[in-house]
């Protein structure tokens, strides 16, 4: 073959490796609602919300967005599942409180949620970038949600808005300036929106959005690898001090003691969590997150400050957005629980008295509530039906207590479906009593 027909051949290779890549960048963005759950994380953060299977289409059409942190996100052992079971089956099956609002109210979902986010980034960075970032992409035009579900987790969501976190998240320290709200609001637009590149991103490869697929794809492969190399590594060291005891004179190796807050106690431990559900009693994990036990009357007026200017800054982005603000208990505020005490999760963990978490919990809940009150938001107590159901079923768990499981996200969103969407909700109801 001469060196001119050689070089036909490659130009032409070449040209239909660059017709195909076009192709793909034509026609990916409008499929991306079919990308299977086990292959999500090859999108951008920024675009994922595209990818979400709780509606119609890529775009959603007069849609409710769901807002906080990993609450709305959707983790639990309901999405564990479906992970394991849907690894090699291209599928993209329900997992959360979105779906099931989707699948029964036929209205698009789609969450911002973000695992381990407090309001700054829950209500602000997340939501804001993310519809910023998607409407100066070449294929779309993203309308704001005709409602906005905001997820507050009494679990973590007071103390995620603690000041450290509060600073660290702006990197910068306000001290007293903080209750300045018009300092604060600059602060927000500087510290949770304009530093971050994705907020003012003209860079015109952001177009091309396939290519970002493969790029996020190559860099999860890489970190698969490299905790393949560790695993590996992890395992040669095992197999070599398996081979040391072996040849010493030790019949055993010496047990190790391994805790985890994850694991129920033993019997007789005193960190216990003994719930009665469906008559029988049930040992829970040692800890459970519940309301903010710990935090000091000044640490809660400054999280609750902290979150209702993220509410309002977020609410005059999306003037266009109906705002309900739905309080979700945390596991320890949920059961009835055997003996006078419950442990939580507060570090190593601490315990306190059931009246003490019931207390706690109903103090949070009114003051989420009033803050709803106040700026004319609507506000449901789910705790109610939450107890309510727990007599009977578990919750959360087995694996992530610390989550809703299947039947704790199905209950989530019939009560949002009846109390909030149906607009039955009577403001004037006793939320927050009990």
């Amino acid at each position: 073959m001469s060196f001119k027909q050689k070089f036909i051949n490659l130009t032409l290779a070449f040209g239909s490796l660059c017709l195909t890549y076009l192709t793909l960048e034509l026609i990916v963005p409008h499929i991306l609602n079919h990308v299977p759950l086990t292959m999500y994380n090859a999108l951008e953060n920024k675009i994922r919300v595209l990818g979400q299977s709780s509606k119609s289409s890529v775009i959603p059409k007069n849609y409710i967005a769901l807002v906080g942190d990993s609450y709305a996100q959707g983790q639990g052992d309901w999405l564990k599942k479906m992970i394991r079971s849907n690894r090699y089956r291209g599928t993209n099956p329900d997992y959360h409180s979105g779906h099931i609002i989707y699948r029964r109210t036929g209205t698009d979902v789609i969450t911002y949620g973000m695992g381990g986010a407090g309001s700054i980034k829950g209500l602000v960075t997340a939501p804001i970038i993310s519809h910023l970032y998607i409407n100066s992409l070449w294929p779309y035009t993203l309308d704001q949600p005709k409602r906005i579900l905001i997820y507050f987790y009494e679990g973590n969501d007071f103390i995620d808005n603690a000041p450290y976190h509060f600073i660290e998240s702006l990197n910068a320290r306000v001290g007293e300036a903080l209750y300045d709200t018009q300092h604060f609001d600059e602060l927000l637009q500087k510290g949770a929106l304009e530093r971050y590149p994705q907020y003012k991103d003209d860079s015109p490869f952001r177009h091309f959005i396939f290519a970002g697929i493969l790029g996020t794809g190559w860099e999860n492969l890489k970190k698969e690898i490299t905790r393949g190399k560790r695993k590996l590594k992890r395992w040669i060291k095992s197999m070599k001090r398996e081979q040391v005891y072996q040849t010493s004179f030790r019949s055993k190796p010496l047990p190790i003691l391994r805790v985890s807050l994850n694991s129920p106690s033993k019997p007789g431990s005193s960190q216990q969590n003994i719930a009665v559900i469906n008559g029988e009693n049930v040992t829970l994990p040692a800890y459970l997150q519940g309301p903010p036990v710990t935090l000091q009357p000044k640490q809660m007026k400054k999280s609750l400050y902290i979150f209702e200017r993220c509410l309002l800054f977020m609410a005059r982005f999306f003037t266009q957005s109906e705002i309900s603000i739905i309080y979700i208990p945390g596991p320890a505020s949920v059961y009835s629980m055997v003996g006078p005490s419950i442990t939580y999760e507060d570090g190593k963990g601490k315990v306190a008295p059931k009246e003490t978490i019931t207390r706690a919990s109903q103090e949070g809940c009114r003051s989420i509530k009033e803050v709803a009150q106040r700026n004319g938001f609507q506000f449901l107590d789910t705790r109610p039906y939450f107890r309510e159901l727990a007599k009977t079923k578990i919750l959360h768990g087995p694996e992530d207590h610390q989550h809703l499981n299947r039947d704790g996200q199905i209950l989530l969103a019939e009560v949002i479906i009846k109390h909030i969407l149906s607009d039955s909700l009577d403001q004037k109801n006793n939320a927050c009593e009990s």
